[in-house]
């Protein structure tokens, strides 16, 4: 395509101060800001108050550089008066090409649009599953960067905005094309920004660069007074991270949230509960009322426990750890009887595609009857906080509605025609409440799909229910382990970041696999997901439009994607790899299971600890071994495979350990292929993951075709070139 144009969005945050006088209410608002900041009409702000006293969601209607005046239509406020210190803040979208582009006014998707040609240089970016030439291991995030024209300074004027961590898109199609002409090449974010002369550098991350932050962001702050408070003390776990547990952990030990109230806490959130507690390695019972010495009580909604007597020594213990569950029935289907509507409220069902992919998105009509909408009651426990969840859009333009748990709290909530999960949290007052979507008084027109409700703070996976509720449970499986801590500790939505077709092939790939994962250190998320894709040979990777997904490495299957030959491949190599025995075919694959995170021997443990469950405590892990002895007679070089997991079963372990010898244990080569932007397109532009062939009479054996993994893309626009290293 040599007549190709490069479209790219570029994502960036601004922010301005005011010291106009405004009394809070819906309409029209002006702001006069105190420096120049280049907000543009049809942008969506909020604006608060300095002490948070208000807040106004509005529509910037223009804004005037010379007097920096900010003209907005306020659709929703929170608080009374009238202040006159303001933050304004929001999100704007630059579209920038390599030539001239605009649509006409007839285009389907976005009539009217135009780029500024400021693209120098399209970018270059890769991606890899693994790093350091290595197969297995950890992974390895892709990037770039684009050089655009600055002669004109226009970028001067965004020196102060947010780049980093923002959506970045490039789309490549065909000059005069219309906007569904282009295909989407690159979703991921910018990391940072430089002015070079009349030049300005975007440097490029895919999304993994949003995981190499720490999972847990919150640490105890020793704030406890006495009995009050779950925040330790300065003498001991003050500015320590604050506990993880996913999957069921063996022999952890527990947090002393508050050893003057003999509270010690496993997780931070809801959980499935405390299997087993330890005290020296002596077990104490589980009771549900006040404990006595030598008993515990379990608090599954915020993970702890409260002893009866002052403990001995280290406390640890057996968690079935972070909880999954929906108390809706029929969570996606609002016509169902199981979901009250109000008079006037009408439901079609199944009218669009919802987040999931499938035509499984509702239509409702509500109204301009305030409080009206629909709603279904559930059991709850007094006194707890529940989080409701639901995906949302508008069927044309902005809407806003109610959102609440209890009938007397509705929080408004702003839908516009992008699907986007809505949630709330809410501490409830009786046994029984009925989260629900309602009118604020203006009648609304939406999509509705996959409402959830579940005890906690956060809203977790993404569940569909039917005609039975789904049981509480813990996260176990390698996928939604994997898929609960991308909802809950990184900024990515279930469903709408996340590619559910390759989380749904892992879970059926690893089905009845149990893990177990505890996190009392510092660690970031993409250590995390290190860890779990290791356990069960897999990786983890962004797809082209920026959504996550797994795959398992697995041997070819003779069903590649895309064929190569020497007609297409400009050049092609066979690498050398830098695993520990240099890409040899391993002899001898050895594996870790059911870690015990307490190593505990000797006078650590109470008298009364049997021999068996010492032998345990003595061990971090089980072992399993399976070996091929004729590849070290082949190969006298060859080493073995070792890896420590987070297999909970023995079986599993097994399992994994003749998995990894049979795709281990042979030839595997590594080999990189170049050509042509044009050809890679042409193939269907595989991605990582992915299996493809090649075939080449004058290359090693490679006549009939080799069938083979890719794991690595990098792709030079300007040069016109994609490289392609792939396994197999």
């Amino acid at each position: 395509m040599n007549d190709a144009i490069y479209l790219a969005e570029i994502d960036l945050y601004l922010v301005g101060t005011s010291t106009s006088g405004i009394t809070v209410g819906t309409g029209p608002a002006e702001l006069i800001l105190e420096t120049d900041q280049p907000f543009e009409a049809g942008m969506r702000v909020s604006v608060h108050e300095a002490t948070g006293a208000a807040r106004l969601d509005a529509v910037v209607v223009a804004y005037i550089q010379t007097d920096r005046r900010l003209e907005l239509d306020v659709e929703a406020i929170s608080g009374d008066g009238t202040y006159s210190d303001w933050r304004v803040e929001g999100a704007r979208t630059l579209l920038v090409a390599t030539g001239r582009w605009r649509t006409g006014p007839d285009d389907p998707d976005r009539p009217g649009i135009e780029a500024m040609p400021l693209i120098v240089e399209p970018p270059s970016f890769q991606a890899f599953a693994f790093r350091d030439g290595r197969i297995g291991g950890r992974s390895a995030g892709g990037g770039g960067e684009m050089i655009l024209n600055n002669a004109d300074r226009f970028f001067d004027r965004f020196a102060g905005a947010g780049w980093d961590g923002r959506r970045f898109r490039l789309f490549r199609g065909p000059a005069g094309g219309r906007w569904r002409d282009f295909v989407l090449l690159f979703s991921g974010t910018a990391s940072q920004v430089e002015w070079r002369d009349a030049r300005f550098h975007l440097f490029l991350r895919d999304r993994q660069a949003q995981f190499e932050v720490p999972i847990q962001r919150e640490t105890y702050e020793g704030t406890n007074s006495g009995s009050t408070g779950n925040e330790g003390t300065p003498q001991d776990i003050r500015g320590r991270p604050k506990i993880l547990c996913y999957g069921l952990c063996h022999n952890v030990t527990l947090a002393p949230l508050n050893t003057a109230a003999l509270r010690y806490g496993a997780h931070t959130g809801s959980i499935f509960s405390v299997d087993e507690l330890y005290d020296r390695g002596a077990p104490l019972s589980k009771v549900t009322g006040t404990p006595a010495a030598g008993q515990y009580r379990e608090n599954v909604t915020e993970g702890h426990v409260t002893l009866g007597g002052s403990p001995a020594g280290t406390i640890t213990a057996k968690v079935s750890g972070e909880r999954l569950e929906n108390l809706f029935l029929w969570s996606e289907q609002f016509m169902n009887p199981a979901w009250t509507k109000d008079e006037g409220v009408t439901v079609e069902n199944d009218v669009i595609i919802g987040p999931n992919g499938g035509y499984t998105a509702e239509r409702i009509d509500i109204p301009a009857s305030a409080g009206a909408g629909f709603r279904q009651s559930v059991s709850v426990t007094a006194g707890q906080p529940y989080t409701f969840s639901i995906y949302l859009r508008s069927v044309v333009g902005n809407v806003t509605l109610g959102m609440g748990i209890e009938a007397a709290t509705e929080e408004p909530i702003h839908l516009d025609e992008t699907w986007r999960r809505y949630t709330l949290t809410e501490t409830v007052a009786g046994a029984s409440a009925s989260p629900g979507i309602f009118s604020l008084g203006d009648a609304a027109a939406i999509y509705a799909w996959g409402a959830q409700v579940e005890l906690g703070g956060v809203a977790k996976n993404g569940i569909i229910t039917g005609g039975t509720l789904h049981p509480s449970s813990y996260t176990a499986q390698p996928a939604d382990m994997l898929r609960t801590i991308a909802v809950t500790r990184s900024e990515l939505v279930d469903f709408l970041d996340l590619d559910h077709a390759s989380f749904q092939a892992l879970n059926e790939a690893t089905s009845g696999i149990g893990l177990g994962l505890f996190i009392d250190q510092e660690m970031t998320i993409s250590e995390t997901f290190d860890l779990i894709c290791g356990s069960i040979g897999g990786f983890w990777y962004f797809t082209r439009d920026g959504r996550l997904a797994v795959r398992r490495l697995e041997a070819p299957t003779g069903n590649p994607v895309a064929v190569f030959d020497r007609t297409q491949v400009q050049d092609v190599r066979l690498l050398s790899r830098n695993d520990e025995g240099q890409g040899l075919p391993n002899h001898r694959v050895a594996l870790g299971w059911r870690r015990n995170w307490t190593v505990q021997e000797g006078d650590q443990l109470a008298g009364s600890v049997s021999a068996d469950r010492r032998a345990f405590l003595k061990e971090e892990y089980r072992i399993v071994q399976r070996d091929a002895p004729a590849v070290k007679r082949k190969h006298p070089l060859s080493v073995e495979l070792r890896r420590m997991t987070l297999l909970e079963s023995e079986t599993d372990a097994e399992d994994e350990a003749e998995r990894l010898l049979a795709l281990m244990s042979v030839r595997r080569d590594l080999v990189e292929l170049e050509v042509t932007v044009d050809e890679y397109f042409l193939a269907g532009a595989p991605w990582l993951g992915d299996e493809i062939a090649y075939r080449d009479g004058h290359f090693l054996d490679y006549a009939d075709g080799r069938n083979l993994i890719l794991v690595g893309v990098t792709e030079s626009h300007a040069q016109g070139r994609a490289i392609l290293q792939a396994w197999g």
